[in-house]
């Protein structure tokens, strides 16, 4: 354009002088300058012959049809997006659905649990044509999409309208608890658009049976909130329960975002026991800060007197035998005081971290001023511990010096009054499969009172320790294989080999917790030990055949896809299915045919006025 304007402007002026000026020929010689005008810059144009960006579309349009969930639930825009396509399409084009993959074009309603375009974008560029994406915008995996690959693609955005709609967004309760504690649930909920009621019921359902109901207030729409909820101790019996959360709502439009499921495993006993004996301000923190980090019940006892013993949570009297029993029975039992370091209270194969008091008689305590050393030596926990500031943290009371044998590693080193020889301070040790540590300072609740960053490295030691016992060998040796317990509808139900050697698959047995259909399927492990089966929503009890290992999943009817979320909205520049190529002014046929008509146009008429 740049290039036509520049030439045309003083041709104008020149025509203008000769027949306006000179001549002075009024409209005539109007009509005349501007053939000339005309005729002279398109014959400047071929003879200058430039170069100008085009972009030429090729190959018959291929049309990328959005067929997730999205689209089809109330306010969705399924109807609109497939007159669309076809449209699009028409007699040449073709029409593929996409959304966990790419799949042929067919009118059933929409039913991928995912929004992912990449895989689709990337088959859809051999067939050359231009490409078109009729899509509600609420695309999962846009961003791993780089913009080159969005350049030439057209989109259509046919959003779904705003409908009152109510969902429970996440449910967070231990997958662990004790018979006898109460259950604490924390839920998140979220609203769109207007029409709700002020507040909802959260209903948890076993065995499809409603077992408790609890009010919350909803967020003011649009928005999201989260509510704790306190349920009362004994609602479950002992074992693996599949349970489903359910939010009740009046004028709801949406019902499927609002059913999540957990697996809560319930016991006896608490999976961690903390037995204080005497009780001191160790043992205080102790029972305090595990309950805090651990992700599992924590029940402690205290000793009174000879043979009296108290509940630290609940202060009522508890006899010596149901403190052995519930020692026995925890899956990680904390000794602080005078049954540490040889207690009988435990089972022989379980994990034990043993917290040696200062007033023991059985071992000699030296008193002093006790600096941790931030160089600490090689163990399992140091990746975890090495996140403390050692140079905040108050000085330790004391240490019972303690040799470690040649199977016993250090965690953690110290000095007494910064000088004379390092004395550990944390040991560890794992035989058999049963692993136990052995913390020889005293005084490490100081860090925890101060708060601030001591009581956050107070945290640190306890929560690395636990994680650690937890996750005890023999625990690892017996779950060869494992299975992520929960998973939405549309994401991946991962089981994972977790020993050497992998095997190459393995049959095993899904049985449906609801209706108890006995499905088999063979589990094909990657080199990495994974292995995904494709399993419809639905509690599963699944077994391995002729094999011992087995487990408890569900995957949730629930999905991202059913609430709004946010809408990707396209450039506005983009042509769908062009390409970029030079074109010159030759290659103008009609250029030619512009300066044949325009002078001969301006001979012709100067002929018969009898202008020379």
């Amino acid at each position: 354009m740049f290039t036509v304007a520049l030439l045309a402007i003083p041709l104008a002026l020149w025509a203008g002088f000769v027949y306006l000026g000179r001549e002075q020929l009024g409209a005539v010689g109007l009509g005349l300058a501007m053939l000339r005008t005309v005729g002279v810059a398109a014959l400047l144009l071929l003879l200058i012959n430039p170069d100008r960006a085009v972009r030429v579309a090729g190959g018959a349009p291929v049309i990328l049809l959005d067929g997730s969930l999205s689209m089809g639930v109330a306010g969705g825009g399924w109807a609109r997006a497939l007159d669309t396509a076809l449209a699009l399409a028409g007699d040449e084009g073709t029409v593929t659905r996409f959304g966990a993959g790419v799949a042929p074009f067919d009118t059933l309603p929409p039913s991928a649990a995912t929004t992912r375009l990449k895989q689709a974008l990337n088959t859809s560029r051999a067939s050359g044509g231009p490409i078109h994406v009729v899509t509600d915008g609420e695309i999962g995996d846009i961003a791993a999409i780089t913009p080159d690959a969005l350049r030439d693609v057209a989109f259509v955005i046919i959003p779904r309208d705003t409908v009152p709609d109510a969902a429970l967004l996440d449910v967070h309760v231990w997958d662990r608890v004790r018979q006898a504690d109460s259950l604490d649930v924390a839920v998140t909920i979220g609203t769109w658009g207007s029409g709700l009621a002020e507040s909802a019921n959260i209903e948890l359902i076993s065995n499809g049976r409603v077992l408790a109901v609890r009010p919350v207030e909803l967020p003011p729409a649009p928005g999201v909130g989260r509510r704790q909820l306190r349920l009362p101790p004994g609602l479950l019996p002992p074992g693996v329960h599949v349970v489903r959360f359910r939010l009740v709502t009046a004028g709801d439009s949406i019902p499927g975002d609002d059913r999540r499921t957990r697996i809560i495993t319930v016991t006896e006993q608490p999976g961690i026991v903390v037995v204080a004996d005497p009780i001191d301000w160790e043992g205080r923190f102790l029972a305090s800060e595990l309950g805090a980090v651990a992700l599992t019940a924590v029940r402690a006892f205290r000793r009174v007197g000879d043979n009296s013993w108290i509940d630290m949570s609940s202060l009522g009297p508890v006899t010596v035998e149901a403190v052995r029993d519930a020692a026995r029975q925890a899956s990680m039992l904390v000794v602080r005081g005078g049954n540490a370091l040889g207690t009988d209270l435990g089972a022989r194969n379980q994990a034990v971290w043993n917290w040696p008091a200062g007033r023991d008689t059985t071992f000699r305590f030296l008193r002093g001023d006790l600096y941790l050393n931030g160089a600490m030596p090689s163990s399992p926990l140091t990746g975890k511990l090495a996140l403390i500031d050692w140079e905040s943290l108050p000085p330790l009371t004391g240490v019972v010096p303690v040799a470690p044998g040649s199977y016993e590693w250090i965690a953690l080193l110290g000095r007494l009054a910064r000088r004379g020889a390092e004395r550990p301070v944390l040991i560890g040790r794992e035989v058999g499969g049963v692993r136990q540590l052995v913390t020889t300072g005293s005084g490490v609740w100081r860090w925890g009172f101060r708060g601030g960053a001591p009581r956050e490295a107070y945290r640190t030691l306890l929560a690395s320790g636990t994680d650690w016992l937890l996750e005890s060998g023999a625990r690892r040796v017996r779950e060869t294989l494992t299975a992520s317990p929960v998973v939405s509808y549309g994401e991946s139900t991962t089981f994972r080999w977790t020993v050497d050697p992998i095997p190459d698959s393995l049959t095993v047995a899904f049985t449906s917790a609801e209706s108890g259909v006995v499905d088999t399927a063979t589990l094909w492990f990657d080199a990495g030990g994974i292995a995904i089966p494709n399993l419809s929503p639905g509690a599963y009890v699944w077994r391995v055949t002729n094999g011992r290992t087995s487990g408890v999943i569900a995957v949730e009817e629930y999905s991202e896809e059913l609430h709004p979320r946010t809408v990707f909205t396209a450039g506005g520049d983009s042509v769908a299915g062009t390409t970029l190529v030079e074109r010159y002014a030759r290659e103008n046929w009609w250029l030619f045919v512009i300066v044949i008509v325009a002078l001969a146009g301006e001979w012709g008429w100067r002929y018969r006025k009898g202008l020379p």
